[in-house]
């Protein structure tokens, strides 16, 4: 295998794990030596690829690198531009503004006569959202993001009140409206909350105690079969 397959390998593995691998477990997918993998990670990381590396963790893939040379069918395409076109629809308007700025991505490379099929295309996704504080659903996806507890005035379906420490950790986007699942701390225990029916939100900067993938994992085997949109 040439380094350059190798390195592309690399980089399609690192684009698989939504959290950090370890080089060991990178070895033993590519068939490599460990010190392979890190002499391959630093060379992706002198071509501009960001990745981040944590002890005991492992390595992960972040934002902003460029993706290797792909091809797609028509299938794919189309698959895209769906998935594109859902998310133009979201009331999140910095996803909104994200999906045009990949769809533009998109047609600048692809070739002519796949331009000419995504603008052919009558693939449509139809979803009706309630009425909802589109910064309030960015505040809490960055909060997912950045691991932080929120705070939140919440009205329940009685329109009661009440006030809720939260370890955000994943957003579900149902037919209509838009769910937040997290470890609430006045409940102690996973509770999930509509997005719409949140009248005031604060973002902190305490970080808590757990990774969001071992609150979601947790989550998944505590709570999922167990299916509500509106727990708290």
């Amino acid at each position: 295998m040439s380094r350059s397959i190798r390195l592309l390998n690399l980089l399609q593995l690192l684009r698989e794990y939504r959290y950090p691998v370890t080089a060991q477990v990178l070895a033993e997918r590519l068939q490599i030596s460990q010190r392979s993998v890190y002499r391959d990670i630093e060379t992706l990381r002198d071509q501009g690829v960001n990745i981040d590396a944590a002890a005991g963790l492992g390595f992960q893939l972040k934002e902003d690198f460029l993706l290797p040379p792909m091809t797609l069918n028509e299938t794919e395409i189309e698959a895209i531009f769906l998935a594109l076109n859902w998310l133009n629809d979201i009331p999140d308007q910095a996803l909104k503004s994200a999906s045009k700025a990949v769809l533009a991505k998109l047609n600048a490379v692809l070739p002519e006569h796949c331009q000419h099929l995504l603008e052919q295309t009558t693939l449509r996704s139809i979803t009706a959202w309630l009425p909802v504080n589109e910064m309030l659903v960015e505040q809490v996806r960055l909060a997912i993001r950045q691991q932080v507890k929120i705070t939140v005035d919440y009205a329940d379906e009685q329109q009661r009140i009440s006030s809720r420490v939260l370890w955000p950790f994943a957003l579900g986007y149902f037919n209509d409206r838009i769910v937040l699942a997290a470890w609430c701390e006045l409940r102690d225990g996973f509770r999930h909350f509509r997005i719409d029916r949140i009248q005031q939100l604060s973002l902190s900067q305490e970080l808590y105690p757990q990774f969001k993938h071992q609150l979601f994992q947790q989550w998944w085997t505590q709570e999922v079969c167990r299916a509500t949109t509106d727990k708290n």
